[in-house]
């Protein structure tokens, strides 16, 4: 595996301005003035490949978390809106799943998926 959605922009924290507060008490995050839409990088490898990283969308902390190891091989990914985690995932060395599922009833998943747009 390589980057989660690897076609998405990331940005570094310091690409990124940071506006007011969005309902889950997350700044809202723009670049060049507008609400983000992207992965904001938080942690590197020594090596400079992406350690982590959380999805935003139009600003807010919503979509994937993703946790990589130093070949920058997804290791764990946790699907957000806010604070509310509603799936994980974790992933062995080759890439094969070996923990994870939905973390909320099926209803409540698939309203915030629909609602948000998940992919």
């Amino acid at each position: 595996m390589s980057l989660k959605q690897s076609e998405k922009l990331r940005l570094n924290d310091t690409q990124v301005q940071y506006g007011g507060w969005d309902d889950d008490g997350y700044r809202k995050i723009l670049y060049n003035g507008v609400f983000y839409s992207g992965y904001l990088v938080l942690d590197r490898n020594p090596d400079g490949s992406v350690a982590f990283e959380k999805e935003y969308k139009n600003g807010s902390h919503i979509g994937w978390d993703n946790e990589y190891n130093q070949e920058e091989k997804l290791i764990r990914t946790t699907l957000t809106v806010g604070e509310t985690s509603l799936a994980f995932y974790e992933y062995d060395i080759n890439g094969n799943q070996v923990a994870g599922g939905k973390l909320t009833d099926d209803g409540y998943y698939q309203k915030m998926v629909s609602k948000y747009k998940l992919d």
